[in-house]
């Protein structure tokens, strides 16, 4: 599940990525929330996975620590998702 939940927060990251530049682009003049929700269900469903990870973790034994995977995984699904939203609500003649 951890490697699932890198899985989707890379592949989010990257998604985020060609979003963002697509809204910077001289052709594109606007980023409207049709366009830039496309990138938040691999973040989200990526955090979801990483956060399950992270609660099911064994407690006595501790034979196995995701604690340091999943939390990054899960930092990564974060920082991709406020990186969409400044990416929308930043962008020159946005919303704000």
């Amino acid at each position: 599940m951890v490697a699932l939940a890198w899985i989707l927060a890379v592949a989010g990251a990257l998604v985020a990525f060609v979003v963002s530049l697509a809204g910077a682009m001289k052709t594109v003049p606007r980023l409207h929330w049709q366009e830039a929700i496309v990138g938040l269900p691999l973040p989200l469903l990526a955090g979801a996975l990483a956060f399950w990870c992270l609660l099911r973790a064994p407690v006595p034994p501790r034979t196995e620590l995701p604690f340091v995977s999943a939390s990054l995984a899960l930092l990564l699904a974060f920082l991709t998702f406020v990186f969409l939203v400044f990416t929308y609500l930043e962008q020159p003649g946005g919303p704000i």
